[in-house]
């Protein structure tokens, strides 16, 4: 065995020329203070202290057993966590050379033999450990290894002792999809494996081959808080309203949502609060998609951590990830600790669909939140198991998805809404414990989302189930709400509900869905270039008073309340100025609309129609009505428009056309349209293939106009 070098200055390299430093500026203010501290007879315990779419319709509260599941976990009791960042240290040893590369003697920290069958064995030098450290071991980028032609080992050294050796698990199907722009530059690599306080890490790796080029054993200090607090959760996603955006540098991403989702809302432990250094992240980086399913998995560490050591292990991870493996961020969502605690994992928002890079292949459609522990070896606690249902509840539910769902497409399959990462790979993960407990996180997950039933458009503002029609009588500008009814011949409208609004001179009324987030639907009126928010009170009535949302709309043509088209919890608008491309409009409730920005290049036609989900990925879908037909433009979430549909739909003859909430409550949504000579009403059922022929709707709307 080598003794341990003397760390060296910053960028450079020891005396002998073979420690490769990755950064050391920490480790000699470390190094130090370890020496006061054995000169003074203490022994150092812990360096780290305690450490797309949302529905729109408006649905009765959850039961009381379902909002209080959990128990004491749901109340989500503090922890001692850090209040600045924290600087982590992570210390890289080559194993072998790179791809076409000479090393001088000695910089390699391995001695290498074949074995009889042809494969390689590498065992490192004994390697110094400080902090609450973990360990891993990258190769080259584009080297290629599948996970059964590859094993590693882990051992440490403490009190005069080495331990058995320890398997630091690999899997070639956890990182960042190979078309990304985060997988061009990855590494790729072992999981990280949580040795603790040691004095000192050696691994050996086998494998069936030549090993892969440019290997390097990464040793990982977490760092030291310098101050800590004891701290609730900093994100509440019951009561706090965050950055749209998802740019906040704090408790980013936090977002209130409608009391009348009947998902629990979680506790979430922020970013700063594990200590999270954001100049380690690659922010460019930072993309959106879809959240059509989550997967659970497992961080393969130790399984016998303490409350306070919590921070410092997932800084571990992310100091790994960012540093040693290449990748832009954390690659999960979430993580959740054997306590029942749940900590924000990769940056841009905990309501936004943000692509990690947890599941190769299906990062895009998917969210993933990861055990801290090893599943394999170690059951998962009574309120981690919680913790995963009540996550899941709301986050599926956030993003216009049924945790019962059974087959929900993932980039380029179908997995149920929740699943294991075993599910999509050939990979142990999340261990045999915590993967027999999946059909129980479905169970809670499916049971907190009681009431609430996956659609996205409001379906009605006098609080029933069925969509209702806003009408404006011509004579007056009185309006009114008539609701649509199934009979057993057809259709009817239903009794004509006063609102109590008068709007005679208005260029547009738009049903907004429920826009302030209060439980109620709302509507928003265009008066020349000006948009008023009419906020509902229920049973159809509005408050006299309108606030103003934005100016200068007066040129804005196609315009649309979508849903919750960013991901943000709140309801959008879609428009597109006159002679421009088609923009967003992110909602910010009563405060109005936040900065605009391109969807999609100009989009040709006369009018927008609002579809909801129409192929049921997640992102709201728009109709746009050109002079002789609908051509369908599905959405992806943030991103705006991704690509265009023709519908077989002849509307020529209509003069009204709107998109409302599944009529029958079969699940998809349905168009209303008016025959202009006539005035005879329609419902045009939707379905995923298209829409069916148009059945008639009694009852006469002559002398009113129709709001969109």
């Amino acid at each position: 065995m080598l003794a341990s070098p003397t760390p060296s200055p910053e960028g450079a390299v020891d005396h002998d020329g073979r420690v490769l430093r990755v950064r050391t500026a920490r480790r000699n203010r470390f190094v130090s203070a370890c020496q006061q501290l054995l000169a003074l007879g203490l022994v150092l315990a812990a360096l780290t202290p305690a450490a797309r779419t949302v529905t729109m319709d408006v649905r009765p509260a959850a039961p009381a057993d379902a909002r209080s599941q959990g128990g004491a976990a749901l109340r989500s009791a503090p922890a001692t966590v850090p209040t600045t960042a924290v600087d982590p240290d992570v210390t890289e040893y080559s194993l072998t050379a790179p791809q076409g590369a000479r090393l001088a003697p000695g910089a390699l920290r391995a001695s290498s033999r074949r074995t009889a069958t042809g494969g390689q064995q590498l065992t490192s030098d004994a390697v110094p450990v400080l902090g609450y450290g973990a360990v891993g071991v990258t190769w080259q980028h584009g080297q290629q290894v599948a996970d059964d032609a590859l094993a590693v080992e882990a051992r440490t050294f403490q009190d005069g002792a080495w331990s058995d050796w320890t398997d630091v698990p690999y899997h070639d199907d956890h990182g960042p999809d190979p078309d990304s722009d985060e997988a061009r530059h990855a590494r790729p690599g072992t999981e990280p494996l949580l040795v603790g306080e040691v004095d000192q890490v050696q691994v050996r790796v086998a494998t069936d081959s030549s090993a892969p080029a440019d290997m390097k054993l990464a040793v990982v200090d977490p760092g030291e808080a310098t101050t800590t607090a004891r701290q609730t959760p900093e994100i509440d996603t019951d009561s706090l309203d965050g950055d749209p955006a998802g740019t906040s540098e704090t408790s980013e991403g936090e977002l209130a949502l409608r009391a009348k989702v009947a998902a629990p809302k979680p506790k979430i432990f922020s970013r700063a609060q594990w200590g999270a250094d954001e100049s380690m992240r690659d922010k460019p980086s930072l993309h959106y998609y879809e959240v059509h399913a989550g997967f659970v998995h497992h961080t393969v560490n130790a399984n016998a951590y303490t409350r306070d050591q919590v921070p410092s292990i997932i800084r571990g991870i992310y100091a790994y990830h960012t540093r040693s493996q290449g990748w832009s961020d954390i690659g999960y969502n979430f993580l959740v600790d054997r306590f029942g605690r749940i900590w924000e994992g990769r940056f841009g928002g905990v309501g936004r669909p943000v692509v990690g890079a947890h599941t190769l292949g299906y990062n895009d459609n998917a969210f993933a939140m990861s055990a801290i522990g090893n599943f394999e070896t170690a059951r998962p606690s009574r309120a981690m198991v919680r913790a995963y249902g009540r996550l899941f509840a709301w986050k599926l539910a956030l993003h216009g998805v049924d945790a019962a769902d059974r087959r929900q497409h993932v980039t380029s399959d179908y997995f149920k809404a929740i699943n294991g990462h075993r599910d999509a790979g050939s990979t142990a993960c999340p261990g045999i414990h915590l993967y027999n407990r999946i059909p129980r996180i479905r169970e809670l997950a499916s049971t907190a989302q009681e009431g609430w039933d996956g659609r996205e458009l409001e379906s009605s503002l006098v609080g029933s189930a069925r969509p209702d029609l806003v009408l404006r009588r011509a004579v007056d500008g009185k309006v009114f709400l008539r609701q649509v009814v199934p009979t057993d011949s057809g259709y009817r409208l239903g009794k004509r509900v006063s609102t109590g609004l008068l709007l005679p001179g208005a260029d547009r009324i738009i049903k907004a869905g429920d826009w302030d987030l209060d439980g109620y639907g709302d509507l928003i009126v265009k008066d020349g270039g000006t948009l008023w928010l009419y906020r509902g009170v229920g049973r159809g009535k509005f408050a006299p008073d309108p606030k103003r949302l934005a100016l200068g709309f007066g040129e804005v043509t196609k315009l649309a309340a979508m849903g919750d088209f960013t991901g943000d919890g709140r309801p959008d608008l879609m428009g597109q100025p006159d002679g421009g491309s088609m923009r967003i409009y992110p909602g910010a409730g009563a405060s109005g609309l936040r900065r605009s920005y391109t969807a999609y290049s100009p989009v040709p036609g006369r009018k927008q129609v609002p579809i909801g989900r129409w192929d049921r990925d997640g992102a709201p879908d728009s109709l746009i009505r050109t002079r002789s037909g609908l051509v369908l433009y599905y959405g992806n979430g943030p991103g705006g428009f991704t690509r265009q549909k023709s519908m077989a739909l002849p509307v020529r003859g209509y003069d009204w056309l709107i998109g409302v909430d599944d009529v029958d409550l079969i699940g998809h949504s349905d168009l209303i349209a008016r025959t202009r000579s006539t005035g005879q009403l329609w419902v045009i059922p939707g379905s995923a293939d298209g829409f069916r022929a148009p059945v008639a709707i009694t009852g006469d709307t002559q002398g009113y106009d129709l709001a969109g």
